[in-house]
């Protein structure tokens, strides 16, 4: 999938965008109750498209809205309908790349998982934007069999269809404590909690597979601070081989590789679970030994 296409596609459907709407209430009230969405919070609603959530958030007397939508059309739409309400603000751009100036209570992502290429890449970002204690929310008022459906016609080149429930909260769990997980016929979503404290993340990574010329061996050290180098340099380097493997299945998913593309993400989001669990052990022996 190529963002210019996404880009496009939703610029053409922006003016229609709002009469073609079907929503329900009720679900929506459901999935923002899930989400924790209560007044004074900050909200960032990502992918916001002409602003259709906005009126449920600020309903529930939150101090502020930002919405992120990579289509200037939506943005546009959505910016000009609440231009005169100061706790609403609407940024054009990638909410992979657009630089923010806060950190939000909850992260809402509605109606539009499906169009971003690199799942997991997305889901280490919003991550990364959420206070401690704060809540991310992946959700559609559909079911996943519905939504997929509805993007094999002319969404089809937008979307990398819906992921099961099961496979997105694996790729929650490095970063976040799973609290939420609905897939049925009316709905679908998964949303976690950032925890306190402790949070494992992935950089971007220069890596050498010299473990030799990253520690030294010296004779000061204890075998438990030769134990704990180790186990960082295998955290370190777990996570730059899980995100060759994302770039490998990206690689596949553009060569009409699709089932080979989810097999190996489920793959990856295995692996970044078991690597956090390695990175909490790390940290908890690094505290004992202080």
């Amino acid at each position: 999938m190529d963002k210019k296409d996404v880009i496009e596609f939703f610029d053409r459907c922006a003016p229609s965008w709002d009469a073609g709407m079907i929503k329900d209430d009720r679900i929506i009230e459901t999935i923002l109750d899930h989400t924790g969405v209560t007044a004074g919070m900050d909200i960032l609603d990502v992918a916001c498209g002409t602003g259709v959530m906005f009126p449920y958030y600020l309903s529930r007397g939150v101090a502020s809205v930002t919405g992120v939508d990579i289509a200037p059309e939506m943005a546009k739409i959505a910016a000009a309908k609440y231009s005169e309400d100061p706790r609403v603000q609407v940024v054009c751009g990638d909410v992979e790349e657009v630089k923010l100036d806060r950190k939000f209570d909850a992260v809402v992502v509605y109606n539009a998982f499906p169009h971003f290429p690199d799942p997991r890449k997305l889901i280490k970002t919003l991550s990364s934007l959420l206070k401690e204690g704060g809540h991310l929310t992946v959700a559609h008022g559909a079911s996943r069999e519905s939504i997929d459906n509805h993007h094999k016609g002319s969404a089809s080149k937008v979307s990398n269809g819906l992921m099961s429930a099961d496979s997105l909260k694996k790729l929650f769990e490095p970063y976040l404590q799973v609290e939420v997980v609905i897939s049925n016929d009316r709905m679908y979503q998964v949303t976690g909690v950032k925890r306190q404290g402790h949070l494992h993340s992935h950089g971007d990574h220069t890596h050498s597979h010299d473990y030799e010329g990253e520690h030294s061996h010296g004779e000061s050290e204890t075998p438990m601070e030769e134990l704990l180098a180790l186990m960082k340099f295998m955290v370190r380097h777990n996570d730059a081989h899980a995100q060759e493997l994302a770039e490998l299945a990206q690689q596949l998913k553009t060569a009409g590789k699709n089932r080979a593309y989810q097999q190996i993400m489920d793959a990856v989001s295995d692996f970044d679970m078991v690597n956090a669990k390695l990175d909490a052990v790390v940290t908890e022996l690094s505290v004992d030994d202080m």
